[in-house]
């Protein structure tokens, strides 16, 4: 079973643990720039439905995704998002927003199932596998194709419109 992270340990299979609506995911540790609570977001206007707003952490002006908006899991709504995962994308920090960081867990690769077929789709290629923690099973998530080259591009004009 996994078992959570602990100093000795490997840097392979670390997962950072987030919560959307009511289910649990993964992130790799490595991909994790930081995690921040989400205070004040300055909205843009004419964004994408998704796209919350800029947010300045230490001086930084950095572009706040709702991650639930951009994977279509926000149907009805669960309240704000509480912390932004800040993870860098071409050489810049994007910060996704989700409901609750619970943990960082390290799974033995025996506890990482890859998914069924079903769940490798084009909807759903940044699902890298499924892994077990005792009876709970926890979606893990590759966002390396999350975002379209037009998303990035708009991003960080937006990213430079905020800096004025």
């Amino acid at each position: 079973m996994a078992q959570p992270v602990s100093r000795g340990a490997q840097p392979d299979n670390k997962y950072v643990i987030f919560m959307m609506k009511d289910e649990e995911y993964g992130l790799e540790v490595l991909k994790v720039h930081e995690i921040v609570r989400i205070e004040s977001i300055i909205p843009v206007p004419h964004s994408r439905p998704y796209f919350l707003g800029m947010m300045d952490i230490r001086g930084k002006v950095i572009p706040i995704i709702d991650l639930k908006g951009k994977l279509e899991l926000d149907e009805g709504g669960t309240g704000n998002p509480d912390r932004a995962i800040i993870i860098e994308v071409e050489k810049r920090r994007i910060g996704l927003a989700v409901d609750r960081v619970s943990s960082v867990v390290q799974f033995r690769p025996e506890d990482i199932d890859q998914g069924p077929p079903a769940v490798k789709s084009v909807h759903t290629r940044y699902i890298s596998g499924i892994g077990k923690l005792k009876e709970r099973f926890i979606v893990l998530m590759n966002l390396d194709h999350l975002f379209s080259g037009e998303e990035l591009s708009e991003l960080f004009s937006q990213q430079r419109v905020g800096k004025m």
